[in-house]
């Protein structure tokens, strides 16, 4: 008895007469559901078994540039001494969580999305994104590289993906609200 695979494989122009493709592989489950996200455009892959939903980046067209983005430090900035840091700190809290923007990108009609997904960061992706990174990673880095992780995080922000060292480690953009 033949065991290779040659043997228990069907030829690729059978499988074309046998029908459409099953909605569960045998052994795997059923088939992976659409990804809930309204905004990210999904496009089915069939691959041997089953289909296979892959999720297109965010368009480099819809991504904000520099000078969107240094407006929003500037309020930021702003706000914080107007504030003396605790009235942005909470006002910080909350529109992580309704609207994945810090202050000063609310007010510019900006928020923050998943790269790979075009999701809105959650409260908790805002604050591994902001605090963890934007401030502990990148404060740390730039303390040991004498300001040089700062320089780098400042001009990548001009490259053709329109990130921050933050955005880039987080796997976020920034993006215009939508209406």
């Amino acid at each position: 008895m033949n065991m290779d695979k040659t043997s228990v494989e069907a030829p690729a122009h059978h499988a074309a007469e046998a029908g459409p493709e099953p909605t569960q592989a045998p052994g795997f489950g059923p088939a992976p559901a659409a990804p809930a996200s309204s905004t990210a455009s999904v496009v089915p892959v069939l691959a041997p078994g089953h289909v296979v939903h892959v999720a297109q980046t965010v368009p480099k067209e819809v991504r904000v540039g520099a000078g969107a983005r240094f407006v929003a430090y500037l309020l930021n900035l702003l706000l914080m001494v107007v504030t003396l840091g605790v009235g942005w700190l909470v006002w910080a809290m909350v529109t992580w969580s309704t609207d994945a923007a810090n202050p000063g990108q609310k007010l510019m009609g900006l928020t923050v999305v998943k790269k790979d997904t075009g999701a809105r960061l959650t409260w908790g992706d805002m604050f591994v994104r902001n605090f963890l990174l934007g401030g502990v990673v990148l404060g740390f880095l730039s303390g040991i590289t004498l300001t040089i992780a700062a320089w780098v995080n400042l001009f990548k922000i001009f490259g053709s993906e329109k990130q921050n060292l933050v955005d880039s480690m987080a796997g976020s953009v920034v993006v215009r609200r939508a209406a």
